[in-house]
């Protein structure tokens, strides 16, 4: 793999494209050492640094107040204490002292990324690093730096396994949630842990712990998700419970001993794809700018901006659509819903009654027992329809989506038409199906089964045909409101699943006409320049693009063996 990887370095170079060709030194480099990412996630102020720092087992990282880090930042092993940085545009890598790491990861001292710091890595002497492991501490999502976010959703595409640093107060964010479900898709192996434990109560802690765990569960459905409760500044410390520390630190050890040489060949197989793909866009970009009329050319430069402006505009319709799609289908599996109540409740009632016979025990437990056949009779008629009636359901939701994508595509296909834009028509076939997982799940609604004291009178003073009578409305209206509850709760997820899915679609459609922007404008200026040499270094450049374009292609191409894309 390393050799593949340095050839598309020196065709980077070749082609003049400064950023691949160091992307693509830094995959040689992690290759040649067997290096993959570990990489520490999280919203700001979760203490990721300091508990990288306590694996450590020594303060490698700055920690602060206010919200820190500003640069993803590598932490790989080495002989000795050390550590550099590499700007944007320069020429590569620059020894700073470790006490100087401050001055280029830092908010306060390198507020925004001012100082173009394109990657800090320290080494260090530590035996977890030996083997190839690199903890990466990312800068916090979520802040009023919005650098810092961007810097971080920058790096996903390299995070080969995640350790997700979460809290209480607050718990897990929607923008947390939604950066682990980006991860998740090409990521396998992940850590969740739950920072700053000792600042919690007991009761504190046992609520943070169940909502973060509920929220994930639905998330990553399918995916097993184990909580640990951890204190980074106990254990720099020395004081305080070790709580769940030796297996955070029993992952990582496993992560290095059985899954360190396959994530770090996956790593390099897919940053080698990576480079490779975006290498041959850019060489086909520059061939069209070539062949174009100069005047052309400089016109459609000019234009540019302005088009994809007036088509990011534009998409404005095409977000009615996905809206105008996403009711219509809301309507139909609301009616489908009402059907299946209409249906199932009657049923429903009979079976609880048959279950609510007559026993014995006391009043009191006859009504918990009561409230917890209930439970068990909606769950099961929910999960009936669920697996009966609800694949149907995905099923006009699916293909509801995929007319979405049919709306997507034809939107780049028109804007394709407008000078500078050909490349979209040729480059906008999108995966037709969710973009977003199910969250399904069944809830109780356990405030329902509470009793009032005018019940527990009934219970303990009257008859006991009065006291079954009380107890058998009250589970019915509890079995009722349990299936209300969870057959919306089915309807809201498939609801979200599309709404959110269309939001994604639009963002890739958003994003293409972006990287359109960024890419032919360079080649472009490039024709330009070429181009103004005469007519022999055009056709002198054209071969030789088209010579690099076939070796591209072919390093695009998995070898056997390899893990597909």
């Amino acid at each position: 793999m390393v050799p593949r990887i340095q050839t598309l370095q020196e065709l980077a170079r070749e082609a003049k494209c400064a950023g691949l060709a160091e992307e693509a030194e830094r995959l040689a480099e992690q290759a040649r050492a067997g290096g993959y990412f570990v990489a520490c996630l999280g919203q700001f102020k979760r203490g990721k640094s300091s508990l990288l720092n306590a694996l450590l087992g020594k303060a490698v990282l700055p920690t602060g107040v206010a919200p820190v880090t500003s640069v993803a930042t590598v932490i790989r092993f080495g002989p000795e204490a050390g550590a550099r940085v590499r700007f944007a545009g320069g020429p590569g890598w620059q020894d700073i002292p470790p006490a100087a790491i401050a001055d280029y990861v830092t908010e306060e001292r390198n507020p925004g990324n001012e100082k173009g710091v394109r990657a800090v890595e320290i080494f260090e002497p530590a035996r977890r690093l030996a083997a190839g492991m690199c903890l990466v501490d990312t800068p916090g999502i979520g802040s009023v730096i919005l650098e810092n976010t961007e810097a971080t959703r920058a790096f996903v595409p390299r995070i080969d396994a995640a350790l997700v640093v979460l809290g209480g107060d607050p718990p897990i964010s929607g923008e947390e949630l939604e950066l682990v479900r980006q991860v998740a898709e090409h990521v396998d192996r992940f850590a969740f842990v739950l920072n700053k434990a000792d600042r919690l109560s007991e009761a504190e802690l046992a609520e943070a712990r169940a909502f973060n765990l509920r929220t994930l569960e639905r998330s990553l459905v399918g995916a097993p998700v184990e909580l640990l409760d951890v204190s980074a500044a106990e254990h720099l410390s020395g004081r305080g419970p070790t709580r769940d520390w030796r297996r955070l630190e029993a992952w990582l050890d496993d992560l290095s001993s059985t899954s360190g040489p396959r994530l770090a060949a996956e790593a390099a197989q897919r940053g080698a794809r990576r480079v490779a793909s975006q290498l041959a866009a850019l060489l086909e970009e520059q061939r069209l700018a070539l062949v174009r009329p100069v005047a052309e050319s400089e016109a459609r430069v000019a234009r540019l901006g302005t088009v994809v402006a007036a088509a990011e505009q534009s998409l404005g319709t095409l977000s009615v659509a996905f809206l105008a799609e996403e009711e219509r289908l809301r309507h139909a599996l609301e009616d489908q819903r009402q059907r299946f109540l209409a249906r199932a409740l009657p049923a429903a009632h009979a079976s609880l009654a048959e279950a609510l016979r007559p026993g014995h025990g006391r009043a009191g437990r006859r009504r918990q027992e009561a409230m917890r056949t209930a439970e068990a009779v909606a769950r099961r008629w929910i999960e009936t329809w669920v697996e009966q009636e609800v694949p149907e359901a995905e099923a006009r939701y699916r293909e509801a989506f995929g007319r979405l994508v049919v709306m997507a595509v034809d939107f780049l296909s028109r804007a394709a038409q407008q000078p500078g834009l050909e490349r979209l028509g040729r480059e906008s076939e999108f995966d037709v199906g969710f973009r977003v997982s199910s969250h399904r799940y069944f809830t109780d609604l356990l405030h329902l089964t509470m009793a009032s004291p005018l019940d527990w009178l009934l219970d303990l003073g009257l008859p006991a045909a009065v006291r079954r009578r009380s107890i058998r409305r009250h589970a019915e209206r509890y079995l009722e409101r349990l299936m209300e509850a969870n057959s919306s709760r089915v309807q809201f997820d498939l609801d979200e699943r599309v709404r959110e899915s269309g939001r994604k679609l639009e963002q890739e459609v958003r994003a293409r006409l972006r990287d359109v922007l960024t890419i032919s404008a360079s080649a472009l200026e490039s024709a330009r320049r070429t181009t103004s040499a005469g007519a022999a270094a055009v056709q002198a450049e054209l071969a030789r693009l088209e010579l690099l374009a076939r070796r591209a292609r072919a390093l695009d191409t998995p070898t056997p063996g390899e893990t597909p894309r």
